[in-house]
């Protein structure tokens, strides 16, 4: 839509449609979607008889030209804490326009203020209501635009706006300028406070979003206009059909939309359940009631079968085309699943375009021999957080991982998540002090591990390892914590990740190695990006190891009745190591 709309939607999914029906992408959106990134596939309940499958939307560029769209705060280009990324803006324009409505509490303290916080770069005119109220960085006044002085968006600037009305509604409006066309780099990252008795409280959030007009001159009274369209009727713009490959008739889902962390991506999706097991199914989506392709997926046997595979590993993406190659070398091992183990698309909390790539290459690359999608397991590493956080005793919380828990389902305890196949086989994940305190998930373990202690196989993969190779300091507070835990309720196998090299242990019981009793541990995520070198002394001063390489790989479960295969594999297919173990229950 154009910029004589009325109004900025509120962020909630809007009515969705269960029936393929051809509708006008413009009409919905006012813009293009260039591409959709996906589909990918990933169980967090039960895989015997669900399956959540979800893609990302992407708008493009150039349909925005001249239009108002919405986009999270901040915008600009050449910035890692870019939101919306204006890529066409260099050597194009100058000026981005932002409006989006507010509204102040009907309960405020007496002199409460309307406060701006802001990093720019390099100019900006602040408007609240349709009124200027402030304009920092250039000469002029009114519309007028004079000399823009260069200014770097270093750290957040604090301006106080006017006094609050308790239950007002408003609007506010910046237009920000860069001091030349040809300038490397622009940013405008608002966010509005109300300030009282010295405490702030969030009005419009950082990463909060706006409707922006770049590329383009606005109207007369864009100031005090509350907004344009949402631009995110996505679910009436995507329709999921899915059926068994056999036949049958095909479902229809809801699909459901959020954004994509603080981005004007969105991911949409449906969450299927009430599935055959063991079955294979064929779905189709369409976008505007247009086909744009059909994918494959096979739920979980609900009983064991022998030979029944699964991948494993971790640091994920540093090159492309080490990603591109492990994630093919992934789906020609045929595996029944994939466990990620965290340290996915390297975008460190803020990159969102690396979780776009990331996607891309899974849904391309990880592809079974007979053309079905491999559903994933994920854990958290500490490359999904800002700040790159390990802090076993002080985990940031949630919002310091906005993409990884935006796009992955299940994680709402934290980043711990527990499988089960049936009767089986389990799968555990946990957060290994990422956005959760290692010593808080200990109870929740415990109890989990007590709970399926008569199912025969039991697995746990988290992200930073216990017994390392000594390229990086060991998690000690999994040693302490978590290591007396799996001992105590015989686990399987744990896989570890982080360090960028491969790994294997004796088993391990108490500190020591106990190959009747003790737990082996593997890893260490190096998955597709560049090893690390091995201490060369590792054998004598580390006796729990039994390997240490410095190469790419993937770990593969084989399942047999009576015990385990675990293979160490290049992504040309070539095995490097492997160990037997027997089933300990």
């Amino acid at each position: 839509m154009d910029s004589s709309a009325d109004e900025l939607q509120p962020d909630g999914p809007p009515e969705m449609t269960k029936s393929f029906t051809l509708i006008s992408l413009l009409a919905l959106t006012g813009c293009a979607l260039a591409a959709e990134y996906g589909p990918f596939c990933q169980w967090h309940r039960d895989p015997c008889s669900t399956m959540a499958i979800q893609w990302i939307g992407t708008v493009d560029r150039e349909g925005t030209k001249g239009k108002w769209v919405v986009g999270a705060a901040g915008f600009g280009y050449s910035d890692d804490d870019d939101q919306t990324v204006l890529e066409d803006m260099k050597d194009n324009y100058t000026a981005v326009y932002i409006r989006r409505p507010y509204e102040v509490p009907a309960e405020i303290p007496a002199g409460t203020e309307i406060t701006l916080a802001i990093r720019y770069d390099d100019a900006f005119v602040a408007y609240l209501d349709g009124k200027e109220v402030l304009r920092q960085g250039m000469e002029g006044s009114g519309s007028a635009v004079g000399k823009v002085k260069s200014h770097e968006a270093d750290v957040w600037e604090y301006f106080k706006l006017g006094p609050a009305v308790a239950g007002h509604k408003g609007v506010i409006a910046i237009e920000g300028h860069n001091d030349k066309i040809t300038s490397s780099d622009f940013t405008l990252r608002p966010r509005l406070d109300l300030r009282a008795n010295g405490k702030l409280t969030p009005l419009v959030k950082e990463g909060a979003k706006w409707a922006y007009l770049a590329g383009g001159t606005p109207r007369a009274g864009w100031t005090n206009s509350a907004g344009v369209s949402r631009g995110s009727s996505d679910a009436l713009l995507y329709q999921l059909a899915y059926r068994p490959e056999t036949g049958g008739n095909w479902q229809r889902p809801e699909v459901r939309v959020r954004a994509l962390g603080p981005t004007a991506h969105t991911v949409h999706g449906v969450d299927l359940s009430g599935l055959k097991p063991g079955t294979r199914y064929e779905f189709k989506i369409a976008r505007s009631g247009s086909l744009i392709g059909t994918w494959y997926f096979k739920t979980a046997p609900a009983q064991f079968e022998e030979g029944m595979t699964f991948v494993t590993g971790g640091d994920m993406f540093h090159k492309r085309e080490l990603l591109d190659a492990m994630n093919t070398r992934a789906g020609k091992e045929d595996p029944l699943f994939a466990l990620l183990g965290g340290d996915l698309a390297y975008a460190n909390g803020a990159k969102g375009e690396r979780w776009l790539e990331w996607v891309d290459s899974w849904n391309k690359c990880a592809v079974a021999p007979d053309g079905r999608l491999i559903p994933m397991i994920v854990v958290i590493g500490n490359h999904e957080v800002k700040g790159m956080a390990f802090r076993p005793t002080d985990a940031p919380d949630q919002g310091q991982a906005p993409f990884f828990y935006s796009l992955f389902l299940g994680q709402e305890s934290g980043g711990q998540v527990a499988i089960d196949f049936g009767n089986y086989m389990s799968v555990l994940g946990l957060d290994s002090g990422h956005t959760s305190n290692i010593k808080a998930q200990s109870k929740w373990l415990s109890e989990s591990l007590a709970a399926r202690e008569t199912i025969p196989r039991q697995f746990i993969c988290y992200h930073r390892p216990a017994w390392g190779s000594g390229v990086k300091e060991d998690a000690t507070d999994i040693r302490r914590e978590w290591s007396p835990v799996f001992e105590k309720y015989k686990v399987d196998a744990v896989f570890e990740n982080d360090h960028h090299v491969y790994k294997r242990t004796h088993p391990i019981r108490g500190g020591k190695v106990d190959e009747k009793n003790g737990v082996i541990y593997l890893g260490d995520g190096a998955w597709g990006v560049d090893v690390r070198a091995i201490p060369t002394d590792w054998k004598t001063t580390r006796p729990y190891l039994v390997e240490a390489r410095s190469v790419n790989h993937l770990i593969k479960v084989t399942m047999t009745k009576s015990g385990f295969q675990y293979e160490g594999i290049k992504a040309d297919g070539k095995v490097f190591d492997e160990t037997k173990r027997p089933l300990r229950r």
